[in-house]
């Protein structure tokens, strides 16, 4: 029995140092590295940039649609033929010909459609320089969280191996006190079942807590290979006493300047002016037109290549057009019917947002009281559990308690501990929920960090 628990023991501790040991080619992270490393490789993130890239692709179109076009075109041809009598071998001719021109149009007017169509491409592009801002602060957010669920977890593998090395001990304790008669052969399984429970506890651990650095790495883009680690030594943030209270009102009035409801604002001004580009088909549109054209050919007797193609032929020819729909099919109607239910759908979907982002502010408020609560509550049951597992463990060596009894308050000992560690990073994860639901994110981790990180600087 005693050389079985050694066994036990020993491997536990096998176990332990491979956890705690840190590959020399593991690179160790720091919360303000993720954050950098978070906004500047998220494939989330590239992907929002792009799209403001392509709205400004949008915009500059637009602008030209108000400048003039130019257009040149030459060509030249030579041509064998013959005269419709003799064989081509005996009787055929060559000619030559060569053309060229500039053509240059301007619309004058279009119904308001270019000055609505680009005013339409500005409010997209604002919509998506928005949306890049928002995705920004949703990464933070699950960088930050992701981070502190690794080291949480981290931090139940130490719980959990601590326990487990207490119930081998108390094992082989317990051997000894059975092989000389003092103990019973239940007391014996009932604590052979406790180390069980505490490898499969302490296993649950160490996968949970891999699974959370696979996580981190998505998040980060680092290859699924790498070896990562975790640096918190400088966390007096994570303190409970250091994360301050929000102010409810402050947060109220900043939640609809969040950037998505900005976003969505400026997506209900596009569909504004799409309504006015379907309107336009209603109207004239005027526009000019300059061109200037010459040519030249072999069989024009009336001079050489330079005196037709740059003294007689040269032409040049300027006007204006004016064009008025009468009858379309309807289409400009289905149009403007169109442009409008889109203007309603960007409407609803301004007021749903707007619900949204109060709701879920207001469920953010009441988990964070609600962590504080948990907190002081697993605190308080932490040190009562650990005062009476003392007492009874007392009273169990002087044979006044039963195995049942201590093992039962080592059980509640082992949730209490779990949940001091699980409140505290939720006390800062609630509290980080705020800050993101009221779209002041970078600001509140500038602040608590106190930490340089340029990505959030304004």
């Amino acid at each position: 029995m005693l050389r079985s628990t050694i066994s036990i023991v020993l491997t536990l501790s096998v176990s332990l140092a491979a956890v705690a040991q840190v590959s020399p080619s593991a690179h160790t992270l720091t919360l303000p590295e993720v954050i950098s490393l978070a906004l500047n490789q998220n494939l989330a993130l590239q992907r929002s940039e792009i799209q403001v890239q392509l709205r400004e692709n949008d915009v500059i179109s637009q602008e030209a649609n108000f400048g003039l076009n130019l257009t040149g075109s030459a060509g030249a041809t030579t041509r064998y033929s013959g005269d419709g009598r003799s064989p081509v071998s005996d009787s055929g001719s060559f000619s030559d010909s060569a053309n060229a021109s500039l053509n240059s149009s301007l619309i004058l007017y279009s119904g308001e459609e270019r000055k609505a169509s680009l005013e339409q491409a500005k409010s997209s592009l604002e919509a998506s320089v928005r949306d890049f801002d928002r995705s920004q602060q949703q990464i933070l957010f699950q960088s930050v969280a992701r981070y502190l669920e690794a080291v949480l977890r981290l931090k139940e593998i130490d719980i959990q191996a601590e326990e487990l090395a207490t119930r081998a001990e108390n094992l082989e304790r317990i051997e000894f006190d059975y092989e000389n008669e003092i103990r019973i052969l239940a007391d014996v399984q009932r604590q052979k079942a406790l180390v069980a429970d505490s490898e499969r506890r302490l296993a649950e651990a160490k996968r949970a807590y891999q699974n959370s650095l696979y996580l981190l790495k998505d998040l980060l883009l680092i290859p699924p290979r790498d070896e990562i680690a975790l640096n918190l030594d400088e966390s007096s943030w994570l303190e409970p006493e250091n994360i301050p209270d929000p102010s409810i009102q402050e947060s109220l009035a900043r939640v609809f300047e969040r950037p998505d409801l900005l976003a969505q604002q400026f997506r209900l001004d596009a569909s504004e002016q799409n309504i006015r580009v379907a309107r336009s088909g209603k109207k004239l549109t005027v526009s000019a037109s300059a061109n200037l054209r010459t040519s030249y050919s072999s069989n024009n007797v009336f001079g050489n290549f330079g005196e037709q193609f740059f003294e007689n032929q040269p032409d040049v020819s300027g006007g204006f057009s004016v064009s008025l729909p009468i009858f379309d099919r309807r289409r400009t109607e289905t149009a403007i019917t169109r442009a409008r239910l889109q203007h309603d759908q960007e409407t609803l979907g301004l007021k749903d947002l707007e619900q949204v982002a109060e709701t879920d502010l207001r469920l953010a408020v009441l988990n964070f009281n609600t962590s504080k609560l948990q907190l002081n509550s697993s605190v308080e049951l932490l040190e009562s559990a650990e005062i009476a597992l003392e007492a009874e463990q007392v009273r169990y060596d002087a044979g006044a308690a039963t195995l049942l009894d201590v093992t039962t308050l080592q059980s509640t000992r082992l949730d209490a501990a779990v949940s001091v560690e699980e409140s505290r990073f939720d006390l800062f994860v609630n509290r980080l929920d705020i800050a993101f639901q009221d779209g002041s994110i970078e600001a509140f981790l500038l602040e608590q960090l106190n930490a340089n990180i340029p990505e959030l600087n304004p």
